[in-house]
């Protein structure tokens, strides 16, 4: 018998997504790799390159988690995958507002939510992550893995965006 996760990363690497995937996991595993205190004055935003940005309460909560960057790193990369994260980047400008969706952490039809705003799958793509996603039976799991799914798609349209068409 294959194993869940097995199976997940067999396929976001057919998609050629697995490290954004990842990378976009590390934002709903900031919470348990820092703990509740520092959870309750910090939050990761978004994930680029394989760097998080994390919105902090202050700078003095700034300081604090930078000198425990190294630390953080590596227990995100013991959940995600050696090099998945390479750097962290605090940001003392408060918290997003309640509800609002942040970057990595958004999902396809498969009750994950939308891409963000000006950054859309196509029709297509949407239907191949539910058709992914469709197998997982705990609700939770296949929701987290269509937000993950979802949101490696949008960066990579993002970078081809950035970087221009790809030439052959």
């Amino acid at each position: 018998m294959v194993r869940l996760r097995e199976a997940l990363d067999g396929s976001l690497k057919r998609l050629g997504i697995l490290r954004q995937a990842r990378r976009a996991r590390a934002v709903d595993l900031w919470a348990e790799v820092v703990g509740s205190a520092a959870a309750r004055a910090s939050r990761a935003t978004r994930c680029k390159d394989g760097v998080l940005f994390v919105a902090v309460k202050s700078s003095v909560w700034a300081n604090e988690l930078s000198l425990l960057k190294a630390d953080i790193i590596k227990k995100l990369n013991r959940h995600l995958g050696r090099g998945t994260i390479v750097d962290i980047r605090f940001q003392a400008r408060g918290f997003l507002k309640a509800g609002a969706r942040d970057r990595c952490s958004t999902g396809s039809g498969a009750g994950g939510g939308a891409a963000p705003p000006g950054r859309r799958l196509s029709h297509a793509e949407t239907r191949e992550i539910d058709a992914l996603s469709a197998a997982i039976a705990d609700p939770e799991v296949r929701a987290a893995f269509a937000r993950a799914v979802t949101a490696a798609k949008v960066g990579n349209q993002e970078q081809r965006a950035e970087t221009g068409p790809e030439r052959t």
